[in-house]
């Protein structure tokens, strides 16, 4: 056991700083004979665990290591394979970590029980630091809302499926500060096909959200933006596609089968799964199918919905809202606490969903 080799740890961890949200920062080292044979942290959300980019920096140096980590290596299935198993694979003797995570992976009695050594509390209070952001994260309430641009006569989209620019640069630029609140953006794969959307905040000084994509049959062509890799993007895609196409393959890029069909009418399918990736505030930029099955599952919480003073008519141009809709006045949803403000020539109206009748 070696202090410098904790410390050396947590300053690799703090290279994951306002990359890697809602997950926390953490930094890993491999030592062997007094040496540092391998180093790793947390890059971006999504990607690589510190301890799998450390034993892949230390190769065969692995076997008999001491791994040094901040925070307690997972014992779950998530986005990826659980770290514990890379660690048995390694064949690491003994692991050393300073914090135990919240989720209760239960890894000091998994690896003990297959001949690991493990030990806790090196530097924990140093460790603590870096991932305060992530353990006040744990315990708030998810929050999902919807962002729409919309002409005075509720359209998204011409019939052409045209929707540059419905509203103005002062409004999409407040757009962007909006995004910069939330962990994910969402949208559909007409939206995303249609629009070629970054679904990013554009600054340096905003956080940049997980761009999330519900694209069932992965049609997304490779040079898209929502693949460039410059963030992390979700896919969802149709659990019976059984082909991936290579592209979709990045380190940048989580995809998630799920029953689409199910997902349309329950909506919560997405969003649980999104919150069980500690994804808990969610904003969905559209389109109209996918803004009316989240309405319409009881998942959105507030509106964000900016109305441009255009009009672009026709029965087959897009709404705002799609799906099949209610049947009766008294089965639609209310939007309570209502404010307006003006942005520019657009007008920003946000507001609650009343779910007392839910």
């Amino acid at each position: 056991m070696n202090i410098k080799y904790m410390k050396m740890a947590i300053e690799l961890a703090k290279k994951g700083k306002h990359k890697v949200f809602p997950n926390p920062q953490v930094g890993c080292v491999i030592v062997k004979d007094n040496k540092v044979v391998g180093k790793g942290w947390h890059k971006h959300f999504g990607g690589e665990h510190a301890e799998i980019n450390a034993i892949k920096d230390a190769g065969k140096n692995a076997k008999d290591a001491d791994l040094y980590v901040t925070l307690e290596p997972c014992n779950n299935y998530g986005k990826r394979s659980p770290c514990t198993l890379a660690i048995l694979n390694a064949k690491i003797k003994r692991v050393f970590y300073s914090i135990k995570d919240k989720k209760n992976f239960r890894t000091k009695e998994f690896l003990e029980k297959n001949g690991v050594e493990v030990y806790e509390g090196l530097l924990k209070d140093e460790s603590a630091v870096l991932i305060k952001d992530y353990l006040k994260h744990l315990k708030i309430k998810s929050l999902v809302s919807i962002k729409a641009a919309m002409t005075l006569d509720g359209k998204i989209a011409t019939k052409e499926y045209d929707s540059k620019w419905i509203t103005s640069k002062k409004a999409r630029d407040f757009v962007h500060k909006i995004r910069s609140l939330y962990e994910a953006v969402l949208v559909g794969k007409n939206t995303a096909l249609k629009d070629n959307p970054l679904l990013t905040s554009r600054s340096k000084n905003l956080r940049n959200p997980i761009r999330v994509v519900i694209d069932p049959k992965l049609e997304l062509p490779k040079h898209y933006s929502l693949l460039n890799g410059k963030a992390s993007t979700i896919i969802f895609y149709d659990k019976n596609i059984l082909k991936i196409p290579k592209y979709f393959k990045e380190d940048s890029i989580i995809l998630v089968p799920i029953d689409i069909e199910a997902s349309k009418k329950n909506f919560n399918l997405i969003i649980n799964k999104l919150s069980s990736f500690s994804i808990k505030r969610v904003l969905i930029e559209g389109g109209g199918e996918i803004i009316a099955s989240a309405l319409f599952s009881n998942v959105i919480d507030n509106i964000y919905f900016f109305i441009a003073p255009k009009i672009i008519g026709g029965k087959m141009s897009i709404p705002i809202v799609g799906g099949q809709g209610v049947k009766k006045i008294s089965e639609s949803l209310n939007i309570k606490d209502i404010k307006i403000k003006k942005i520019g020539v657009d007008l920003l109206i946000t507001g609650n969903i009343d779910k007392s009748n839910c």
